[in-house]
Parts: C-alpha cells; structure tokens; sequence
C-alpha cells in the first residue's frame, strides 16, 4: 500500500494518542496547551511536533520537539511537517517568528529547512532564561528561528 501523508494540527481528540506515541517512543511528553502537529500514514500516527506559546512574544512559538518514528526516518517526512507548520502559521498571520533549539548536529537540517542560527540576544527573555539554563548544565543546543 503506497504512503498516504497527511499534516493536520491535532485534535483535542488525538491528545491521549500523541501522549502515548511520545511516550512509546521515549521523547518528551505534550502537554494541552501545546500547539501539536501531527503526520500520519493512513490512520498511523507516525511523527509530531510541539509548538509552545512564548508568554514574553505573542508573536513567536516555540518548537519545543519535532518527533518522527525511526521506521520513518530519512524520507523527508520532518522536513514536510516543518514545510507544514510554516505555512500554516504563515497564514495565520498572528505568528512572526518559531524559534528553535537544536542540537549541533540538527544545524544542518534545520537550515536546509530555512531556519537559521541566532544569537541568544535575539530571543525572549523567557527562551533566553531557558537555553542559558541548558547551557549551564552542559548542553550544546544551538538558537536557531525561522521568520514567518
């Protein structure tokens, strides 16, 4: 049976299932006030992103995890979702800016999907205060946005 994709924002619905996937697949877990996006083949949901509202900037989100099923992996679908988000929020037109932190190896991808690295000056102050605190305990994520 061939791949039928499909890109939607989650349901209130589809909650309980996305908290279950993420947890099957040991990532982090959602929460109801996230915005989450979701891909599926056919009915299988097979990868997830969560946007956070960023309380400082109305106008930015934050994309706190992009998730895809490792049987998925390395066929574009993430980068399709990404694609998806942007447009969407895009023509929402109250969203300015998604904001990003990702791993160094991550860099590249998330370039190649027209996000680009930032200097933490450049954030709100609530994702300044947080990726300094990651930083402090040893992590190397980079700040990366994408300008709607």
């Amino acid at each position: 049976m061939p791949n039928a994709l499909t890109f939607e924002v989650a349901s209130s619905e589809a909650f309980y299932e996305i908290k279950h996937f993420l947890k099957r697949n040991q990532t982090h877990s959602a929460n109801r006030g996230d915005k989450i996006y979701i891909v599926r083949n056919h009915l299988k949901l097979i990868g997830v992103a969560r946007l956070l509202p960023v309380e400082d900037s109305p106008t930015t989100f934050w994309l706190r995890g992009l998730f895809v099923e490792s049987a998925w992996r390395k066929q574009g679908i993430a980068s399709q979702l990404l694609e998806h988000i942007a447009n969407q929020e895009k023509s929402n037109r109250e969203i300015k800016m998604i904001a990003a932190f990702a791993e160094p190896h991550l860099l590249k991808f998330y370039q190649r999907n027209h996000y680009t690295e930032t200097a933490i000056t450049n954030l709100p102050d609530s994702l300044k205060q947080r990726i300094e605190q990651a930083q402090s305990q040893g992590k190397t994520w980079r700040c990366l946005q994408i300008t709607l």
